[in-house]
């Protein structure tokens, strides 16, 4: 498929042979999701940032997987949310011992995510990352994890 179509197939195709290859030549994958990482298919970069982070905070390489969840955060991404990329950058932030910031991150994806509106200008569904995220600020502030608004009920989420 890489070879053969265009994008997005190539840099899609490109993406699997990358993060599958991180089993096998680790290097070399890395190598590859960080090329990926420029592509012109917006859902391509995210995949590929997304992977290259994991990696590099699985190889214990701290300060470059918090950058790069950073620029996840800020690509506004459907693929990845922000709200993903921040749960993990918080996570980040809690082992470099960087409680404050990483209580800090968890707060705003929660309290955004409890005041969010819909279309109808009903209360958003809560997404998984910031559900995580709120369980994440209980244990680790839990002051600070009063301070926030109030979910809304279930019976109005539908």
């Amino acid at each position: 498929m890489a070879a053969k179509y265009g994008d997005p197939y190539r840099s899609q195709a490109r993406y699997f042979i990358a993060s599958n290859r991180l089993a096998v030549d680790r290097q070399k994958a890395v190598g590859e999701l960080a090329e990926l990482g420029s592509s012109s298919v917006p859902e391509v970069v995210a995949l590929s940032k997304f992977a290259l982070a994991q990696t590099k905070e699985s190889d214990g390489k701290l300060d470059e997987a918090a950058q790069i969840y950073g620029e996840l955060a800020r690509l506004n991404s459907s693929t990845i949310s922000p709200d993903t990329a921040n749960l993990r950058l918080a996570k980040i932030y809690e082992k470099q011992g960087k409680k404050k910031e990483a209580a800090d991150l968890l707060f705003n994806v929660v309290d955004a995510s409890r005041k969010a509106k819909g279309a109808d200008n009903q209360p958003a569904p809560v997404s998984a990352a910031a559900r995580e995220a709120a369980d994440e600020l209980k244990k680790l502030d839990p002051e600070r994890h009063a301070q926030l608004p109030p979910e809304a009920p279930p019976s109005l989420l539908g």
